[in-house]
């Protein structure tokens, strides 16, 4: 026992170790120069980065004490009381694992929902303003969170095995005397120790060799970077608004959903390794088998549901419209599930037959290190040129080579050294048998995950033989991706479908362990008969429904309909009074179903955005825009394809813009509506930088289609700052002089321009447009301007304008809301345009002075008040509520001798019940009031005098004058429209037919877990 002990000790070693580290010393030649962890910074909150980093090291050492007990259990299971002792502490040990990870968890989870925005894992993936539904897509954005998610769900797993198996041998002789918990749990153990060390963010090494292993998540921000504001004791509240937020692409419900599951994929593909390793290990070649089957069905049928999930988030939530892109983070998903299925398989042969053994070995070791492959593929930062979904380069590049290459040569030592006492059976399978078809088609699927495996792995290849090259001194080559990426995946995997679509449904009629197929052979060749002119038949149909353009496309709709038809009539004739046992039929049936939803949404996929006629000579679309994208000028109707739509409206929340599209489908009469209905396409911008982060889908559902929309392109000035702060720049503008009510024609027009007069009609003091959205602190003004076109013969030679050249005779009206507003003492000026007219207006900052001065020009009324007094002014009632002896003073810069207090005022108005606060400074015998208004009523309150001895205050109430106010303007012509979106629709056939072949092969692997489960 004092090897646990001593690890125990390690593991203080490396906690304390790692804290001294953290201090600059003259001893250490490479110190962390970030500030010491003992808290000077009275804001932060220490507790969680105390607990998390405790739970840190301590799931590190247990796992390794864990993996030690476990290990030694196991080698010592023919010594019963010895091999107890190390189980016990094996156990205990897994359970304080256990508990550490779901510490480290919640520390992670506390700091966020907290938005503790001192700890650098919350000021990275949330912000302010993230909804509590996002927290969780949040934890799991960054690397750390990802990899806590896969030892969360290892640790559930492990405890499930470990309760399952607890205190049950396998067996009764000697050799079979323990438990499957010892040699499973010691492997699932030591990929937690590889797990762990990824968070641990500790130093290793001395002097200039020294190295961070892993990446904490639990640091404070200050511990990760050197900055001049964290000597400031209130820093967090100056970063608080710098948290850079949560990925808007990650802002949808199903990255809540899609990664738990599909991590809780990649841990489950951990378990039928360790059942395979175990095996090996103890030599118990065969009764592995029975206990790693439902957890092999599981894996694939939770990994599959991820990868499913992942692609209807894609074709929800991304704009390529469609589900599955080729792109590498998807490939290396796919490829252990694809090993997977292909271990079951022979997992069945070797169930019945008692071949494929060493395959099925083979497989499931190969899974979980496709698995690790995956892994290092997607977080070392070597597919960041590639891949739009890898994670950035962290540091971790060596850990994972190294995490990699332990398992890898575990399994080929393990699989090597007992290779030739793997029982097979020596008997070959007949061509005939349903094993032998079976063996083929796992082959197959091995053969695809080849393939794919090979073209995504070309970054690597390339880095690889580019460090070579420079250690050996020569001229490495260097490998070209694909220029078309899906069409060479299209054109490979096809045949693959192929093969395995007719495989799936001609083995279903076949026999295993057939050695007498003679007698069976009329009626195989009756059954395969029937089928085949069945898909034949239908393929010939569909022909005339599908746009297939190649004798590929026969092929590959021939083998689909025929592995439908083919376990279709198996589950009918065959089946039907045992459904619980088919499993495989349903999952067959699923991917035939699958393959012809895959033709129908592909081929027959057709852009509707296309009305080359109205489109002609407006906008500088290419060619291939012309066919794919439209047009559309809000609320004006546009035909395309058969559909009329409008571009109805768009509205903003928060940093969520979203359109609304409203179609109308007519008979060829054009006189009854066949279908109408609405989409919702909508685009996130970036809170700090104001660019379109995402633009995001919506897609309109049927039965036998979807139509999916997506706004493909903004206005410039829409898009970016930048553009629309150049496009006002190349803008000329004029400025002019008016008042409310007041109709004027601008007197500097151009021939490009008809001639057009603008009022002012009203003001707002809470102006809400596309463009602005207030917070607490503006002071904002919009205006609401009408804009007319004039047509009258009574123009200067200058201004006139040949009628003939006007497309609307009659006068044309527009109505605008300039925006002008101060945020943080900083004044912004949002213009707003009239597109028909092709003119912007702005308003001036000059106005809020010149409302300011409008104020009191009445004369005002100055007012006693005691505290509670009530006092009439106008038709508003006045009460003196309160003082305040600690009023807020905003932005005024008080002396720290000055003496402060203000007034709380209740005005009651037919408009509302309103607060004022105006302020009373004194500094020395200097009093300086500060005036609040209330805009809503255009109502100024200022503190004049008080008088001490009596607790009288003299207030004094102005009005607002705005008839007398003259509003400073800016007009430009030639203003480019901001009033169009490029939309690009396109109607998808038999996308359906996708999600249930994907939903039924996932329900058939599941039925078959259950199956096993309950025999």
């Amino acid at each position: 026992m004092d090897i646990g002990y001593w690890i125990s000790g390690v593991g203080y070693w490396v906690l304390g170790n790692n804290y001294l580290r953290s201090i600059p010393n003259a001893q250490n030649p490479k110190p962390n120069t970030q500030n010491p962890i003992p808290n000077t910074h009275f804001m932060e909150h220490l507790l969680p980065r105390q607990i998390g980093h405790a739970a840190i090291i301590l799931s590190f050492v247990s796992s390794l004490l864990a993996t030690v007990a476990y290990f030694t259990a196991t080698q010592k299971r023919k010594n019963a009381p010895i091999s107890e002792q190390w189980t016990r502490l094996a156990r205990a040990a897994f359970g304080v694992h256990t508990l550490s990870v779901l510490t480290i968890v919640g520390s992670i989870f506390y700091v966020m929902v907290s938005k503790e925005f001192e700890y650098f894992y919350a000021h990275s993936h949330v912000d302010k303003e993230l909804p509590f539904k996002y927290i969780f897509a949040a934890f799991w954005e960054g690397q750390e969170g990802s990899f806590l998610l896969w030892m969360f769900w290892h640790v559930f797993l492990g405890v499930f095995i470990g309760l399952r198996y607890h205190g049950k041998n396998i067996g009764t002789d000697a050799d079979s005397k323990f438990s499957w918990e010892l040699p499973v749990l010691a492997t699932l153990s030591s990929v937690q120790v590889f797990l762990s060390s990824m968070i641990m963010g500790v130093h290793v090494g001395f002097g200039e060799h020294l190295y961070k292993l892993g990446s904490n998540p639990i640091l404070l921000l200050r511990e990760t970077m050197d900055a001049p504001i964290f000597a400031q004791a209130d820093y967090i509240e100056k970063i608080a608004n710098t948290a850079r937020g949560l990925n808007p692409l990650l802002q949808n419900y199903w990255m809540t959903i899609h990664p738990p599951v599909l991590f809780l994929g990649f841990a489950s593909v951990t378990i039928p390794f360790c059942f395979a390793i175990a095996g090996l290990w103890t030599k118990q070649y065969t009764t592995w088998l029975k206990p790693a089957m439902p957890f092999a069905l599981f894996s694939a049928t939770i990994l599959g549901s991820g990868i499913l999930m992942g692609g209807a988030w894609a074709y929800e939530a991304l704009s390529f419209n469609g589900y599955w892109a080729w792109d590498p983070v998807e490939n290396m998903s796919l490829v252990p599930w694809l090993v997977m299925v292909a271990g079951i398989h022979t997992h069945l042969i070797t169930r019945t037959t008692g071949h494929s053994l060493r395959t099925t070995f083979i497989f499931y070791l190969l899974s979980f290190l496709l698995v690790l492959y995956s892994t290092f593929l997607t977080r070392s930062g070597i597919l960041g040129d590639t891949s739009a979904h890898a994670f950035t380069e962290m540091g971790l590049e060596w850990q994972l080579i190294i995490f990699q290459l332990f398992f890898l040569g575990a399994a080929i030592w393990l699989y090597a050294k007992n290779r030739k006492a793997i029982p097979t059976n020596e008997k070959d399978e007949s061509i005939a048998s349903k094993e032998f078809w079976m063996l083929i088609g796992a082959l197959v699927l091995l053969l695809s995950v080849i393939f794919i495996s090979f073209t995504t792995s070309i970054p690597v290849y390339n880095k690889l033989s580019g460090f070579l090259g420079k250690q050996f001194g020569f001229t490495s080559p260097h490998f070209t991706a694909p220029l078309e990426p899906v069409k060479h995946y299209n054109t490979t995997q096809l045949w693959i479908g192929v093969f395995m679509g007719l495989l799936s449904g001609g083995a279903q009629f076949l026999r295993f362990k057939e050695n007498n197929f003679a007698n069976h052979q009329a009626k195989f060749l009756k059954h395969i008969g029937i089928v085949i002119a069945g898909a034949a038949m239908i393929t010939a149909l569909s022909s005339k429904f599908l746009e297939m353009t190649s004798w590929q496309h026969y092929l590959l709709m021939f083998a689909g309909i025929f592995t439908l038809l083919a376990n279709g009539e198996y589950l009918l004739v065959f089946m039907r009074k045992n459904l619980k046992a088919a499993g495989s039929a349903f999952s067959h049936l699923g991917f035939g179903i699958l393959i012809v939803g895959i033709m129908f949404s592909g081929l027959n996929k057709r852009w509707i955005s296309t009305n080359r006629f109205a489109m002609e000579g407006l906008i500088g679309f290419t060619p291939e825009q012309f066919n794919k994208n439209i047009l559309l000028m809000r609320g004006l109707p546009m035909f395309m394809s058969g559909y009329e739509v409008v571009y109805k409206s768009d509205s903003v929340n928060g940093n969520r813009r979203d359109f609304t599209l409203n179609f109308v489908k007519r008979d060829s009469a054009q006189k009854t509506i066949l279908d109408s209905f609405s989409t919702h396409p909508y685009m996130l911008y970036d809170k700090k930088t104001g660019k379109i982060a995402s633009t995001n889908p919506d897609t309109r559902h049927t039965l036998t289609y979807d139509i999916f929309t997506h706004i493909a392109a903004l206005p410039p000035s829409e898009q970016d700052p930048e553009l629309a702060r150049k496009e006002e720049d190349s803008l000329h503008y004029e400025k002019y002089d008016m008042k409310t009510g007041e109709t004027f024609t601008p007197n500097k027009l151009t021939k490009k321009t008809p001639p057009f007069s603008i009022t002012i009609d009203s003001i707002t003091e809470h102006p809400k447009t596309i463009k602005y959205q207030a917070e607490k602190t503006d002071i904002a003004l919009g205006v609401y301007m009408t804009l007319r076109r004039v047509v009258t013969d009574s123009l200067t030679e200058k201004n006139k304008l040949d009628k003939s050249k006007l497309q609307n005779p009659k006068s044309k009206i527009e109505q605008i809301m300039p925006i002008v507003l101060v945020r943080e003492n900083n004044a912004y000026q949002l213009p707003a345009t009239a597109n028909d007219l092709g003119v912007r207006v702005k308003i001036e900052p000059e106005i809020f002075q010149r409302m300011m001065a409008s104020i009191g020009k009445n004369g005002g009324q100055e007012l006693t008040f005691t505290e509670g007094q009530e006092q009439q002014f106008g038709d508003s009632k006045i009460t003196f509520s309160s003082i305040d002896t600690k009023p807020d003073v905003g932005n005024f810069n008080l002396q720290p001798n000055d003496l402060t207090f203000g007034v709380n005022l209740t005005i009651t108005s037919p408009k509302g019940i309103f607060l004022a606060k105006p302020i009373y400074v004194i500094r020395g015998t200097q009093p300086i009031p500060i005036s609040d208004e209330v805009r809503d009523l255009g109502l100024n309150f200022i503190i004049s005098k008080v008088k001490p001895e009596t607790r009288q205050f003299m207030i004094k109430v102005s009005e607002r004058d705005l008839k007398s106010v003259t509003f400073p303007i800016a007009i430009a012509e030639d203003a480019p429209r901001t009033d169009y979106i490029v939309l690009e629709a396109t109607v998808n056939p038999g996308i359906n037919l996708v999600w249930v072949g994907c939903i039924l092969m996932l329900f058939g692997l599941g039925t078959a877990m259950m199956y096993r489960l309950k025999r």
